[in-house]
């Protein structure tokens, strides 16, 4: 019988050679489009690194969290400002000075009204007016994870019930907490989806068909203070021909109405019911329906519509049509538009981001299309961890897209917030995801809730602090 004891042995050491070459290769080696990692099988026993004294782990980054409700304005609305907006010439405003990144908004739209814009419609809440936020994003805001907490916080101090416009189908229903969301029977295309054939996007960036019979149900939740209960849903949709459908209050028997026909245009259904804490819709015989969402409020009061899309660069939003979104504004009216995209441009074998420019440069001038009269606010990428040889460190991409995006801000007349140094700047997702309980998962890429709470709270004080700052301007 042939002797097979010897192959085991000279296997690893075919492996031990294969990985001793490996480690030989210089770092961030590319073979087509296929990033190499360096990689170093001796680090862990190497005299030198041994010999070092471990250092201790600096604290987690934390903001402080306290004091962030101000006393609710009760001052007559300055209406002036709002005048300010219509500039005869757009010339860029210089950057800020890079003590402020982190700090502040960074404010260059033309004449630097866009927070005057925004806080004077702030101060017309008092008066029954309802103030939105479109909030475009990527993965690092699904499932409202921060969205939820800084919507919370701000209606604490400006009023609102409710979660504002919710989708038809969730990929993250189950993992988000500002609301319970069931559905059967969709459809559902989206703008990172390669789709040959669809119908016109929605303003988040998404449209669904429905099978007979098919059904969308909302409930409330009680993790935040202002989601339980809602008074007001409207439906968006677009109709080829009158559609019975049969809706129903929780506790309330089913009842059947008909949604009117505009073709190709986007209409809203709407109910007002006392204390709504469920609330469902079907649709018996929906051929011709073309579902875009609903809006869950409760009348005046302040609200961000989170329009997350899992791998969004930025650039499918040039999809969404600016036809549809000014269709849409017509009854959100919003007075912010935000962005934050970047997350998925990052790398870390590469400082060049002139591709990425080029493309988010299309999507701002598609926004401005897209949302002609509305202040925009650009949040920079947030900060991201990786390997670095043997090292765990923010990536080596996002400080240049950080840049670009704050570059790309001031020559197209946005606002701009730098997230990345608000967070706390390099390796701050390395400290969040080691503290307990954690607060950013283990791809260093991502906020657990816990997280979010943190990031959250943080911007709304951020927004506290720049209303105060507009008061004091005002001499309010």
């Amino acid at each position: 019988m042939k002797n097979y004891i010897g192959q085991p042995l000279w296997l690893a050491l075919l492996v031990l050679l294969l990985l001793t070459s490996l480690s030989m290769l210089p770092g961030n080696l590319k073979i087509g489009d296929f990033d190499l990692r360096k990689m170093d099988i001796f680090a862990d026993i190497r005299g030198p690194q041994a010999a070092q004294a471990v250092e201790p782990e600096p604290e987690p980054y934390i903001p402080d969290t306290t004091a962030y409700f101000l006393e609710q304005d009760t001052l007559p609305l300055d209406t002036s400002v709002v005048d300010t907006a219509r500039q005869v010439e757009f010339v860029p405003q210089p950057s800020k000075d890079s003590t402020y990144f982190g700090k502040v908004m960074e404010d260059y739209t033309p004449n630097q009204t866009g927070l005057k814009r925004f806080f004077a419609a702030i101060d017309s809440i008092r008066r029954g007016r309802t103030v939105r936020v479109a909030w475009y994003g990527d993965s690092f805001v699904e499932g409202d994870i921060l969205i939820g907490d800084l919507r919370d916080s701000l209606q604490s101090a400006w009023g609102g019930n409710g979660v504002g416009f919710v989708p038809i189908t969730s990929e993250v229903a189950r993992f988000r907490r500002s609301f319970v969301q069931e559905f059967r029977g969709w459809t559902t295309y989206s703008i990172v989806k390669k789709n040959v054939v669809h119908p016109p996007f929605g303003l988040d960036g998404h449209v669904c068909t429905a099978a007979p019979d098919a059904k969308i149900h909302y409930t409330g939740a009680h993790y935040f203070r202002h989601t339980n209960n809602w008074t007001q849903v409207r439906f968006f949709y677009t109709a080829a021909n009158d559609l019975p459908f049969v809706w129903q209050n929780e506790g309330g028997e089913p009842k059947m109405e008909t949604l009117k026909a505009h073709p190709g245009q986007i209409s809203a259904w709407k109910c007002n019911q006392p204390a709504i804490h469920a609330f469902a819709l079907r649709f018996p015989e929906p051929e011709g329906l073309l579902a875009y969402g609903a809006s869950l409020e409760d009348g005046p009061g302040f609200y961000i519509d989170n329009f997350s899309v899992r791998g969004n660069s930025g650039g499918p939003l040039k999809q969404i049509k600016p036809d549809i979104v000014r269709q849409f504004d017509t009854y959100q009216k919003y007075d912010l538009v935000i962005i934050q995209v970047g997350l998925n441009a990052v790398t870390n074998s590469t400082v060049n981001v002139k591709w990425y420019r080029a493309e988010l440069d299309r999507t701002f001038t598609h926004l401005r299309a897209c949302f002609p009269d509305k202040p925009i606010l650009v949040i920079s990428v947030g900060d991201r961890a990786g390997k670095n040889g043997t090292e765990l460190a923010t990536m080596l991409g996002v400080p240049a897209i950080v840049a670009m995006q704050r570059e790309l801000a001031r020559q197209h007349g946005f606002l701009f917030y730098d997230l990345f140094w608000g967070m706390g700047g390099p390796g701050t997702m390395i400290r969040l995801a080691q503290h307990r309980p954690m607060l950013a998962n283990l791809d260093y890429t991502h906020l657990t809730h816990e997280g979010g709470k943190v990031v959250g709270l943080q911007f709304a004080r951020l927004f506290l602090e720049e209303q105060a700052q507009y008061k004091t301007r005002l001499g309010k």
